[in-house]
């Protein structure tokens, strides 16, 4: 088995990039790709680490598209797999992204604790995340740890929807590549565009809006994922359905497209209660990455 979707303490992941390897090794993969939120900062000592182990590494990255609510593209990512890291292009661009999530972030825990009332600074988060990239699990982890009382019952997937895009909280980015521009940035390094997780989003016509996606250049799409494990479907009767459901319909979907398959656990190290390798991806994949 494979694993193309992995997080590493570079973003919001806790393994550093050579545990990830090592992890790897342990479950007898043959393949695992560094697919970090929004940054390349773990690649070199991925690679570098890689190099030394009898298993095959990949670059990658997960990108942040900018919400597009009447192309229905809310919350989307998109995996570039195979990318070369050095690509000036894409270390401009990434910087640029960086710093537009960054003051994002600061300003959602502005408005959580002006206008709601929650006891968190940006300061706070930003000592949790320590060098890594700032996302919302490091939010929902210092609400958690910081307001026990006002956050008692509520479901993490209750706090992410207070700070996700149409909850209370949430806050725009300035900066931020759509669509096509993602697709681009990825392509002018080298990479394969992946459709990332596409069963967590909420699309009116999927025979639709995968033929909008080929137009905008996506070249692959994730077929297995762990459904079951991550939001919407974690802690919800829809999980078991999700899990059983979506791989089969996006495998149908690929074939009938002619698109890349890929796919992966969406690994973040102890978190989410979810396995290196858990998504079951077929060593078939591989030949379309190296």
């Amino acid at each position: 088995m494979i694993d193309l979707h992995l997080h590493s303490s570079a973003s919001d992941g806790s393994d550093t990039p050579s545990q990830l390897i090592e992890h790897a090794l342990k479950f007898k993969l043959k393949a695992i790709a560094i697919t970090d939120h929004d940054t390349i900062g773990g690649i070199e000592e991925f690679l570098s680490y890689g190099e030394l182990k009898q298993i095959i590494v990949i670059p990658g990255i997960e990108v942040s598209i900018r919400h597009d609510p009447l192309r229905e593209l809310i919350d989307v990512h998109i995996i570039g797999l195979n990318i070369d890291y050095s690509s000036t292009k894409l270390i401009n661009s990434i910087n640029e992204q960086i710093k537009g999530r960054l003051e994002q972030k600061k300003a959602i825990c502005r408005r959580l604790r002006d206008e709601f009332g929650y006891n968190i600074s940006f300061e706070d988060v930003k000592a949790i995340a320590g060098s890594k990239i700032i996302g919302r699990p490091h939010i929902v982890e210092m609400l958690r740890k910081n307001n026990p009382r006002k956050v008692e019952g509520k479901s993490t997937n209750e706090l992410f929807k207070l700070i996700s895009i149409g909850g209370a909280a949430y806050v725009n980015r300035k900066v931020e590549l759509n669509l096509e521009e993602s697709i681009e940035l990825i392509k002018s390094a080298g990479g394969i565009p992946i459709l990332a997780h596409p069963g967590i989003y909420k699309i009116s016509d999927w025979i639709e809006f995968i033929k909008f996606c080929i137009e905008a250049g996506i070249e692959g799409i994730e077929v297995e994922y762990t459904y079951a494990k991550n939001r919407p479907y974690y802690e919800t009767d829809k999980a078991d359905w999700a899990q059983n459901y979506f791989p089969d319909y996006f495998r149908k979907i690929a074939n009938d497209f002619n698109l890349i398959k890929s796919g992966g656990s969406d690994y973040h190290g102890g978190k989410k209660h979810i396995m290196m390798g858990e998504a079951k991806v077929p060593d078939s994949y591989l030949k379309k990455f190296i």
